[in-house]
């Protein structure tokens, strides 16, 4: 098996390209799977809005700003994926 990719920045490009979609995708399952639990909180603050849940209070609110942060990071993530790809299509093998 030749390694020929690794004597080249289009190689190199693409392979910093390939970790980025991981980074991205890995980011974007995380936002999916984010829940912020209000624990000790017995009600609803002004700012927040709290239900039950598995018999336990889940913070509305709080989830929706983490699963937001998340996704900024993935869509950040993303946009270099797309970027470095398209760097490539213009190097020269």
């Amino acid at each position: 098996m030749t390694m020929a990719w690794a004597y080249s920045l289009k190689g190199w490009v693409n392979v910093l390209s390939a970790l980025c979609a991981i980074a991205a995708a890995v980011l974007w399952i995380t936002s999916a799977r984010v829940q912020v639990w209000a624990d000790g909180q017995t009600s609803a603050q002004p700012t927040n809005m709290v239900m039950w849940k598995n018999g336990r209070l889940f913070d509305v609110t709080g989830t929706v700003e983490a699963q937001s942060k998340w996704s900024a990071c993935a869509a950040y993530a993303a946009a270099a994926a797309a970027v470095l790809q398209a760097l490539a299509a213009f190097l020269k093998d």
